[in-house]
């Protein structure tokens, strides 16, 4: 059965709207308003490595072995993203998705800026793009995921050619406000100021272990591209009901892609007898745990949807 769910957020579409995922959640799986609630460090994906055994992150290593590409393996994965600009720092606050002709417009106009340095290669998502530089560039730089909201001197890219990345994008921040004022473009993001290099390490030499991942999404496809032995799609429903099955996991990329209701009826009906559940919050996540007794001790008041939020706001600030 399934004993764990990760969202994992990868593109942090949710981070930034916490409450209305949570209200979601609970107006579709009511029982978890009698779970426990706990705001935790880690984000969702880096539990997720955690819990599978990767040392380090293997997000971009993870989702790059989905598109087996024709050439040499890129060092950077290119997202578009908002800067929250203040007067003395800046913070990364999203990335930001792009319509079908953005993209393409961005695309061609790159790969002319940049001939000479990298080139480009398109993700079949269009939410990012592949680099593969002309010559080795030795700099690292994060996930956006783990870099949400924190002043820039805590994400800057590191390495002996962090220059180079700092200058590709000084000028793609230039190139940015050319194409946004372009009359080939007119539904240019209002949110959209600049583009984020995330390093691509190499994929993760699984540990063996008793466990079962199922799931659907980017995520989830990049772990069985990956060969991650424990990945294997099996619907929810079977996953339900596989009684024998003593560590499950399901990894979505999107709250939204879950069955809620069928989890809830999981739960009460006690085909499921304990659930951890990660979903993102802002730069961290929570963990939603759940077990059967929780039905019958009357005396755990169970939260009401504004109690909830006004804990977790106030967990998060006092961590921060």
């Amino acid at each position: 059965m399934i004993q764990q769910i990760y969202i994992t957020d990868y593109l942090s579409d949710a981070a930034a709207r916490p409450a209305d995922m949570i209200q979601s959640l609970v107006e579709q799986c009511p029982v978890f308003l009698r779970a426990q609630w706990q705001v935790h460090s880690l984000s969702p994906l880096k539990s997720l490595w955690q819990r599978l055994g990767a040392s380090g992150d293997a997000t971009s290593a993870v989702l790059c072995a989905r598109i087996p590409l024709p050439v040499a393996p890129p060092a950077f994965c290119l997202l578009p993203v908002h800067l929250g600009l203040r007067r003395d720092t800046f913070s990364l606050q999203s990335v930001v998705p792009l319509a079908a002709d953005v993209y393409a417009v961005l695309t061609e106009r790159l790969k002319k800026h940049f001939l000479e340095e990298f080139t480009l290669h398109e993700d079949p998502s269009q939410r990012y793009w592949w680099v593969v530089p002309v010559r080795e560039i030795n700099a690292q730089m994060q996930w956006p995921q783990d870099c949400l909201y924190q002043q820039a001197m805590q994400w800057q890219p590191q390495g002996p050619d962090a220059s180079v990345i700092r200058q590709w994008t000084n000028e793609i921040q230039m190139l940015l406000h050319e194409v946004a004022y372009s009359p080939a473009v007119t539904n240019w993001p209002e949110t959209l100021n600049s583009l984020w290099f995330a390093s691509v390490g190499h994929i993760p030499a699984w540990p063996a272990m008793q466990l079962t991942v199922s799931g659907q999404g980017d995520i989830f496809s990049g772990l069985q591209a990956s060969r991650l032995a424990a990945a294997q799609f099996i619907p929810m429903s079977t996953m339900f009901a596989d009684q024998q099955m003593t560590a499950g996991i399901w990894v979505a990329d999107q709250w939204q892609t879950i069955h809620w209701a069928e989890v809830s009826r999981a739960l009460q009906t006690g085909r499921i007898s304990a659930l951890r559940v990660v979903i993102p919050f802002a730069e961290r996540s929570i963990e939603i745990s759940y077990k059967k007794q929780f039905r019958w001790q009357f005396w755990r008041k169970p939260y009401t949807l504004e109690t909830l939020l006004q804990q977790l706001e106030t967990t998060l600030a006092a961590a921060r």
